[in-house]
């Protein structure tokens, strides 16, 4: 973890992960600004049909993808890490699981791995911007903050109206002391979101 003059704690709604974020050492802003913002798990969806109708490898996995959410809800990051990994032995191509795992692994600390899975999911889905997002937050938190800014920045050319790939673009600009990019980021978060910082 890095040096640090705030640990800022945020929560992601939903089956999202409870995740402590190290800022880096840097002169305070003006305003207070939390650190970047991870996307949440591909979460199970219902079945059109009923599992037994529907073909046993979706059923399947919708149920390892609901175990292995309901432990890591619940703080159990190292058997939500076994349940994913278990599961990808068998599936080792499947975007969500690698993608899973990645959050995971960031909300345990194993930033290493975290980065390794994103950029498997990527392998598989090279379109999926939350998948960039979750690899820049993971690169920033290693201190890798030019990684995430090109991170993030591919982020945004998939959909450049994503309101947390700015702000997050923000925030590493800003832990480089590039303070006219990271407000220029800021400003396009807060008219995509009506939000104030």
């Amino acid at each position: 973890m890095k040096n640090t003059s705030r640990v800022v704690v945020f929560s992601i709604v939903k089956c999202f992960l409870v995740m402590a974020v190290v800022g880096c050492a840097r002169p305070e802003p003006a305003v207070e600004i939390p650190p970047p913002s991870v996307k949440p798990p591909v979460e199970a969806k219902a079945p059109a049909v009923s599992p037994a109708a529907a073909a046993p490898e979706a059923a399947g996995l919708e149920l390892v993808l609901s175990e292995a959410a309901e432990y890591a809800e619940k703080g159990q990051l190292d058997e939500a890490a076994t349940i994913y990994e278990r599961a990808l032995r068998e599936r080792p191509g499947n975007f969500k699981l690698h993608y899973n795992l990645g959050n995971v692994y960031l909300e345990s600390g194993s930033i290493d791995k975290a980065v390794a899975e994103y950029k498997k999911a990527l392998e598989i889905n090279p379109e999926d911007r939350d998948s960039y997002i979750n690899l820049g937050a993971a690169y920033y938190e290693r201190d890798m903050v030019e990684d995430a800014i090109v991170t993030y920045k591919r982020a945004l050319a998939l959909d450049p109206h994503d309101p947390e790939a700015h702000y997050n673009l923000g925030v590493a600009y800003e832990s480089l002391g590039r303070q006219t990019e990271a407000d220029t980021e800021f400003a396009i978060y807060q008219e995509l979101t009506g939000e104030s910082l």
